[in-house]
């Protein structure tokens, strides 16, 4: 009885307060897979920017699966873990060739797909296909959580085996993708990681948590590792309006162009490696002190740049642009796949608005 009471409390307040989300009121599995891949690790704001230029560029599954990776990585780019567009592409590939185009139904054959996990596999199935399968992600956990006084760590086995037999009592016959997004604008909107707003909870009078007086005791969250500093020199090098990027090849921003640029421990020891991996490129630092300064979180890890201007070794003409190189304009850098860290830079020297 007061699963069936927290039911009709939490779809009755979903009525009246659901936020206006661009992906919000499709049944359409191509854009509902669009956005869940998206939100994944992804703020919703973040994602709302990106969304509707994401189907411009690829309006549906064959155009996405004909795209060349570097194509999906630009329209991608500033949604960070670059992954999952390279499995994106990947997903529609093998929708093309093993499920004759048609985006599968169920949700284990959904988990199959690259990229696609056990929740994403459940959120799609449920809000594209109206399967009654239970969904939860870091905000449907929490909320549940507090909810159901769920005693154990996040995302242990027993603890997730809790909150999805909890979640799949919530879900109504009918359209239980309803449940599940209202289950997530909750905790987005009221039933925030701290201080939440129980006052203004409809599902106070239910909620264990609160009675208990302490729903921010749930669930409970293993240590978080401090972020790694890490300093990095880039060089910003111009011809005309033109300026040199080249690609990346790292387990981050594989397949990305950024300026070029190296790691140290220090800034110092950043600045000498800099030098180093110029030298192929013809490159030198045109002075010692720095055009600009950014910072960037990434991961787990705080990056400090320091941004210096470049110039062509005198007597050693112009780098040539080839595969791994490339001198752009703002506009084609603006459209080019670059993480935010390049924009970051291209920003505070001006290369970009």
């Amino acid at each position: 009885m007061q699963t069936a009471n927290i039911q009709r409390t939490l779809l009755a307040w979903y009525r009246r307060q659901k936020r206006s989300l661009p992906w919000r009121g499709t049944r359409d599995p191509y854009r509902v897979w669009i956005s869940e891949v998206m939100l994944q690790q992804t703020t919703v704001s973040a994602v709302a920017r990106r969304y509707e230029g994401f189907l411009r560029r690829f309006p549906d599954l064959s155009s996405l699966a004909r795209a060349r990776e570097e194509s999906v990585l630009a329209a991608w780019s500033g949604l960070g873990y670059y992954a999952r567009a390279r499995n994106l592409r990947r997903a529609a590939r093998e929708i093309v060739s093993r499920h004759a185009g048609r985006i599968p139904r169920e949700a284990d054959s959904l988990a199959g797909l690259p990229g696609l996990g056990p929740y994403t596999a459940a959120a799609i199935a449920s809000l594209a296909f109206g399967a009654r399968v239970p969904a939860a992600e870091t905000n449907v956990t929490r909320v549940l959580s507090r909810l159901f006084a769920i005693e154990g760590r996040a995302n242990s086995r027993r603890h997730r085996a809790a909150v999805l037999g909890l979640a799949r009592s919530l879900l109504p016959a009918s359209q239980p993708g309803d449940a599940t997004a209202a289950l997530m604008d909750l905790g987005q909107l009221i039933c925030t990681p701290s201080r939440p707003a129980c006052p203004s909870c409809p599902l106070r009078t239910h909620c264990r948590g609160h009675r208990l007086g302490r729903p921010e005791a749930y669930p409970e969250r293993a240590a978080r590792n401090r972020p790694v500093p890490v300093a990095l020199a880039a060089v910003f090098a111009r011809r005309g309006r033109r300026a040199l990027l080249v690609r990346r090849e790292s387990e981050l921003w594989n397949g990305l162009w950024e300026f070029p640029s190296a790691e140290g421990r220090s800034a110092a020891a950043a600045r000498r490696e800099l030098r180093k991996r110029i030298q192929p490129l013809r490159l030198r630092i045109a002075s010692p002190r720095p055009a600009g300064r950014v910072r960037h979180t990434v991961v787990n890890r705080t990056i400090r740049i320091e941004v210096f201007a470049g110039q062509v070794r005198p007597g050693s003409g112009t780098p040539d642009p080839g595969r791994s190189m490339r001198w752009l304009l703002p506009q084609e850098l603006s459209r080019a796949a670059i993480p935010t860290l390049t924009r970051k830079i291209a920003r505070a020297v001006g290369f970009l608005n």
